[in-house]
């Protein structure tokens, strides 16, 4: 079982960047919908749950550590390229406000920082395939 698993790691980073290209392609394919939903939702009292609340910023900050940031760190580890640790940092960093500032509806309303966040991203995994690939 050991062989199995040692030694393939770039098969298991290129699945996970398949997968990541998979949530991020249906996210920009669908985003419209989700706008069109979001402004039909008149208040936050309308939701089951507190937008505000500390457990689903936790939550949030979990899904984009799998969804966004371990491909950066694997992409920084991998590459060591400079050029690599800056857009990665740069995109964290994008990510980290979008979780900590667009929390509450109104605001997740009127940003279209997730739709471009996950372009970016798409591009990003998509380079980053490519570079597997070729080395």
């Amino acid at each position: 079982m050991g062989e199995l698993l040692f030694g393939n790691e770039e098969i298991y980073i290129i699945v996970y960047c398949f997968i990541l290209l998979w949530i991020n392609l249906d996210y920009l394919k669908e985003y419209k919908k989700i706008k069109n939903t979001l402004s039909d939702i008149s208040s936050e009292e309308d939701l089951e749950i507190n937008p505000e609340s500390l457990s689903l910023v936790f939550l949030d900050l979990l899904f984009n550590f799998f969804r966004r940031w371990l491909l950066y760190i694997l992409a920084v580890l991998i590459t060591g390229n400079v050029f690599v640790v800056i857009v990665s940092v740069l995109l964290f960093f994008l990510g980290l406000y979008d979780v900590l500032y667009n929390y509450s509806l109104a605001k997740l309303k009127k940003s279209n920082l997730k739709f471009y966040l996950a372009g970016l991203d798409t591009i990003y995994v998509s380079i980053f395939v490519f570079y597997l690939f070729l080395s």
